[in-house]
């Protein structure tokens, strides 16, 4: 049977740790934790697959536990979606590592949404690793890397355009899209060279 992938969820109240845990548990392994210190000393004792962070914390919060877990080099790849009360705004995510989780996800929540945004970082994370690996075989071991940032900021850019456009209140709308448009045009510029990396591993396939 394959083993379950390892979730962590960490939020200081013990109701919504109860609530996540029983949407997930038929499918992952949940972890909990009930402040900043205790999510980053969790995650490096269980090394989770998921890291579900909310903001708002005793002791460190969300932010500070995020730069903290993405400085340690045992834990800076795992994947991190923080989960807030309200739709962050500008404000909120001024000088904030915002660049560095994979989306945010508001509560209350459904597990339907809750798993649909958690199966999309997986399915990715595991596409991304056997493109990953094929690169590495072919071509070597800088492409790969190469390609796997680029995939990595790819997807976690195109998921936080969806939640910042479906969170932007109307009056912002416009200046959402246009914030969006620019983004769009950096992803493909990113999309493009992950192509010609990913083009090169069929290029030296047919000469073989």
């Amino acid at each position: 049977m394959m083993k379950k992938k390892k979730i962590l969820i960490a939020d200081d109240e013990p109701e919504i740790v109860d609530i996540v845990r029983r949407m997930l548990e038929s499918e992952y392994e949940v972890i909990a934790a009930y402040d900043g210190e205790e999510a980053y000393r969790k995650a490096k004792e269980e090394k989770p697959d998921l890291i579900l962070l909310d903001i708002l914390m005793p002791k460190m919060d969300g932010w500070e536990t995020l730069k903290k877990i993405k400085s340690d080099e045992e834990l800076k790849n795992i994947p991190v979606s923080m989960l807030t009360a309200l739709p962050l705004t500008p404000d909120d995510t001024k000088d904030k590592p915002v660049d560095k989780i994979e989306n945010y996800i508001v509560k209350p929540f459904n597990r339907t949404t809750l798993l649909k945004k958690i199966q999309d970082i997986f399915e990715r994370e595991e596409e991304a690793r056997k493109t990953y690996e094929e690169i590495k075989n072919e071509v070597g071991e800088e492409e790969a890397e190469e390609y796997l940032r680029l995939v990595k900021a790819i997807n976690r850019h195109r998921r936080l355009i969806g939640v910042i456009l479906d969170s932007a209140a109307e009056e912002y709308k416009q200046s959402v899209r246009n914030l969006i448009l620019s983004q769009k045009r950096l992803i493909e510029t990113m999309k493009q060279r992950a192509e010609e990396l990913e083009k090169l591993v069929k290029e030296r396939k047919k000469e073989e």
